[in-house]
């Protein structure tokens, strides 16, 4: 056994979003170059238990699946204990995907007992506006956080970051010695193909994630409905969060009189024949006043562009430089800058259009290559004393 993995939730787990797509993706990659692995998760998935057989990595990982009850969002299941306690013990170096769920705390403690080097992605954890807002609201989780999360960060050999923005949140808690190796997630765009030009007339968006107030969307929706046009269309899917903020949502998608669908939860084939049908993926995470920045990275910008579909992000996350390389626009998190955003994508012409979705398809065929980004990873998780940190993110080529 060369590593260790340890994450909450593990596709074809479903319901549990980036984190986990992250944690398969990653571990896939280091398979495919031929690492041998342990892999701790939680059965959890709202589709019912996984069985370790369900679960498919490469034979180089071996699935170990620890029973999950209670506390679902966060893996709780004290048969973690031991399995945790086994891997910390046996495996050489542990890389933990997430930060304070139950077995990503076990895990970081276990690792810091033992002594065995070991490696965190915090997976927007600690994002500067997410941890204000734990500081200002949530009193018992920043408790856990000082006594818990950042003593163990601090006995990292790296913590992996996806963006600026990120590293900048960990800095603020870590101090500014922190060890930071900032690589972006990779995405498998071998087997996505890209689609054609949407067909029909008006602009067609559509939206990814869960329906709550740090993804923004209910913001996004006003700013969408004070400039469409009357044959616009937006399609929403993901799963929805019972509470206020949903129920603001659904009377926005009654306000919208039917140019609004909501569709729930997707699976990964209805989601490309979503992206396939619209001509842009938006992700306004942190557009609401209120909510914060949680997002880092956005996997669904990068699959968006690996099938060929432009994309409108908020400022703030791994995507500032999206409009240097052509594949769609950035705006502030203000309705005057969504609205101007919205203005732009409606006056494109089709070859400026298709010129944007060419530019997204080339950006992840050579800069998220998730086989050269895991390799770099890997590198450093393996000789954690000879790495130079922290390291760049990978930028994009300019297109003038």
């Amino acid at each position: 056994m060369n590593v260790g993995i340890v994450t909450t939730h593990i596709p074809p787990a479903k319901g549990y979003g980036g984190v986990s797509v992250t944690a398969g993706v990653l571990t896939k990659a280091w398979a495919e170059r031929g690492h041998k692995m342990v892999l701790i998760a939680s059965d959890e998935s709202i589709a019912g238990r996984l069985r370790s057989e369900q679960v498919c990595l490469g034979e180089q990982v071996d699935v170990r699946l620890y029973r999950c009850y209670g506390f679902r969002r966060w893996g709780f299941g004290l048969g973690a204990i031991p399995e945790l306690f086994k891997l910390c013990l046996q495996a050489p170096v542990v890389y933990i995907h997430g930060i304070a769920t139950w077995p990503s705390t076990l895990a970081a403690v276990f690792c810091t007992l033992l002594r065995r080097p070991f490696m965190v992605a915090v997976h927007g954890g600690l994002m500067p506006e997410h941890v204000d807002l734990i500081r200002r609201e949530k009193p018992h989780k920043w408790l856990f956080y000082k006594c818990l999360t950042f003593p163990t960060l601090r006995r990292a050999v790296a913590v992996h970051c996806t963006s600026d923005t990120e590293a900048e949140g960990v800095r603020n808690v870590l101090g500014e010695d922190a060890r930071i190796l900032l690589v972006p997630n990779g995405i498998d765009s071998r087997d996505i193909k890209v689609a054609e030009y949407p067909a029909g007339k008006g602009m067609k968006l559509c939206f990814l994630g869960h329906i709550q107030q740090e993804k923004g969307i209910n913001a996004f929706i006003r700013a969408w409905l004070k400039v469409r046009n009357p044959e616009d269309r937006l399609v929403i899917a993901g799963r929805s969060v019972d509470g206020a903020y949903f129920e603001e949502f659904q009377a926005l998608v009654e306000q919208a009189q039917g140019a609004i669908s909501y569709s729930g939860y997707l699976e990964r084939g209805e989601v490309m024949d979503l992206l396939a049908s619209s001509h842009f993926l938006v992700l306004p995470s942190g557009l609401e006043e209120a909510g914060g920045m949680r997002e880092n990275f956005g996997n669904v910008v990068a699959e968006a562009m690996a099938a060929g579909r432009p994309v409108m992000v908020a400022k703030g996350l791994a995507w500032d430089h999206l409009e240097s390389f052509g594949a769609g626009f950035v705006f502030d998190r203000t309705e005057a800058s969504v609205c101007d955003v919205l203005r732009k994508a409606q006056s494109l012409e089709c070859l400026d259009w298709e010129q944007m979705s060419w530019y997204g398809r080339e950006y992840v065929e050579q800069q998220l290559d998730p086989i050269k980004l895991g390799e770099r990873v890997w590198q450093v998780l393996k000789r954690p004393d000879q790495a130079k940190l922290p390291q760049p993110l990978v930028g994009g080529a300019s297109h003038d």
